[in-house]
């Protein structure tokens, strides 16, 4: 009885040597011996380069730099009663299908590289926490900045001189002038409160465009750590580690500094 199985992986990959040659290994056993050299890598690669092989040890040597990137690597195989297919894509994320005639067969392979895909491979999160958090937290912060500044009163230097000087003054006409001049103050609000609103709300529409950006920066997903970007995203994630730990350094600096002029204001 023929069986089709297709699982897409929600989480964001890191594949590298060492997943690739388990993955190779793991379809070999499963395949007759004498087929084992059909088992094929499909390369497609930043520069448009697409490329096709039977050999891992290429796959290993490619440069992977800027230029040369590689987008998605597919892994297949293919016989008269037996089909696999592993993608792993820079956007798309990771997806396997296998199908075949032998069902046992196919749901044995299928469980077998699904498992250690969502296992070791497919467990990035891509910092999604973080993102709803970060999000939150401006959406807050802003909130309180535009409420401040709009319960905030425009009383500027000259109104409380007028104010004075009308108090002071025994024409009624003076006073009229002062309450009818304050009137048309309070319909044009303060230059102060539009910047208050104008710069968080511009600040805020640049940080949703950019921050899926910084996000992918800080925390990537869906990579392949072969040849230079190894060192790149290694040297990518000491940066946001250093980052970190400097922020919890500073907040405890911070906190201390705080409670040290609370008690000294005692």
């Amino acid at each position: 009885m023929s069986a089709k199985v297709s699982k897409k992986f929600n989480k964001k990959f890191e594949i590298n040597e060492e997943g690739l040659r388990r993955i190779h290994s793991d379809i070999r056993k499963r395949v007759p011996t004498d087929k084992q050299k059909d088992i094929t890598f499909e390369i497609f690669r930043e520069d448009s380069l697409v490329y096709r092989t039977t050999e891992l040890d290429r796959v290993l040597s490619e440069n992977n730099d800027s230029t040369q990137k590689i987008k998605s690597i597919t892994i297949e195989y293919a016989d008269e009663s037996l089909y696999i297919e592993l993608v792993f894509h820079d956007e798309d994320g990771a997806e396997l299908s296998v199908k075949g005639e032998d069902r046992d067969t196919v749901f044995l392979i299928s469980s077998e590289l699904g498992e250690y895909i969502q296992k070791e491979v497919s467990f990035l999160s891509g910092g999604s926490w973080m993102n709803k958090g970060a999000v939150a937290v401006v959406i807050i912060m802003l909130v309180l900045i535009f409420g401040f500044a709009l319960k905030t009163p425009q009383v500027g230097p000259d109104i409380s001189e007028a104010l004075s000087v009308a108090l002071k003054s025994t024409d009624t006409n003076e006073k009229l002038n002062y309450i009818i001049n304050n009137i048309d103050n309070k319909k044009d609000p303060d230059s102060r409160t539009s910047a208050l609103t104008i710069i968080p709300a511009s600040a805020f529409v640049l940080f949703m465009f950019s921050y899926a950006n910084l996000a992918q920066y800080f925390f990537p997903g869906n990579i392949f750590l072969i040849g230079k970007q190894i060192s790149k995203i290694n040297n990518r994630r000491g940066f946001v580690r250093n980052i970190f730990w400097c922020g919890i350094v500073a907040l405890v600096i911070a906190m201390t500094t705080g409670y040290y002029f609370f008690w000294l204001a005692k």
